[in-house]
């Protein structure tokens, strides 16, 4: 049964700190990444849904771990239909395992592969991060399942001990509840996020979690593109609720909150405090998913448990024809 949203969020620092117990999780991670940057070969990382994120976080942490990397983020379905010839290696990452397209995939790819997953599965080198965990997060948006693997990456880079880590991570997810006691959202349906290529990863976990729980409409805005015309979609919607990401605020960054915050009143800024480059992403993926939370209670609704239509959400689900 899926579990209601304040029982997912009081239960969710608890459920990452355990991720990070099992010593084995984040060596596995750890060996995983070793092996994507070794020799700069080109990397597919195939993803969807709520996976995307996580797809998002590695793609971020490659380019970082080694600016020579090419590494491309797809859908399942763009494998089938793009040429992918010259990409050496490939990490699909489903939290089952059975995403529609992904065990055809990872039979066809002729070079090296990998699974990000929930559990093992026979056939394929899987990077589990379920093995310490006492009890099943039971949520209708990605909540743990995206978190989980994408701390064990955060584990896997920063010079931390897990003691700190944990440390941290207890006084991050404090510090985005904190920052968002003074807000509200009560009266916003329309989203327009505004993020650049550093912040991919914490849009789309706003972006996914509006849609998916139904409860906002947001728009994803690129800085550069928020410059070419885009605009106009504040100034025709100027009730709006901006959300504006930034890790460390660049000239365009100046002058885009500039303009935004002396035309508009609906604009929450979000960076991070740390300055480490992993964890400054990290730290707004928290703040997106606390956001999220935010957002859901002032309106009265669930996120991890919307209401929604069975037939269709369940059918489509289950699809696993072509694509």
């Amino acid at each position: 049964m899926i579990e209601k949203m304040d029982v997912n969020f009081n239960r969710l620092p608890e459920r990452l700190l355990k991720v990070n117990e099992n010593e084995n999780n984040y060596e596995e991670m750890k060996r995983l990444l070793e092996k994507l940057v070794a020799k700069e070969e080109p990397i597919l990382v195939v993803a969807t849904g709520g996976s995307k994120v996580v797809a998002y976080y590695l793609e971020y942490i490659l380019k970082r771990l080694d600016s020579n990397i090419i590494c491309k983020v797809i859908e399942p379905r763009d494998y089938f239909y793009e040429v992918n010839r010259g990409y050496k290696k490939l990490v699909a990452i489903s939290a089952s395992g059975n995403t529609n397209g992904i065990k055809e995939i990872l039979t066809l790819f002729p070079g090296d592969k990998y699974l990000i997953s929930e559990k093992e599965k026979e056939g394929y080198e899987t990077i589990s991060w379920k093995k310490s965990l006492p009890e099943k997060e039971n949520s209708f948006i990605s909540l743990l399942t995206s978190l989980a693997p994408i701390t064990l990456m955060l584990d896997s880079v920063v010079d931390d001990s897990i003691e700190e880590i944990n440390d941290q991570l207890r006084e991050l997810i404090n510090h985005s509840k904190r920052r968002l006691e003074q807000e509200s959202f009560a009266d916003k349906s329309l989203f327009q996020i505004i993020s650049g290529i550093d912040t991919k990863p914490s849009a789309g976990v706003l972006e996914s979690n509006l849609v998916e729980s139904g409860i906002g409409i947001p728009v994803v805005h690129d800085k550069g593109s928020f410059c070419h015309g885009r605009s106009n979609l504040l100034y025709q919607y100027p009730n709006s609720q901006v959300i504006y990401l930034t890790h460390e605020n660049s000239e365009l960054d100046t002058l885009l909150l500039e303009l935004l915050t002396s035309e508009y009143q609906n604009v929450s800024t979000f960076s991070p405090m740390t300055t480490n480059p992993y964890w400054q992403e990290y730290e707004l993926i928290l703040q997106m998913y606390y956001l999220s939370q935010k957002i859901a209670e002032d309106k009265d609704m669930d996120l991890t448990k919307p209401n929604y239509n069975p037939k269709m959400v369940k059918t489509l689900y289950k699809y696993r024809g072509n694509l």
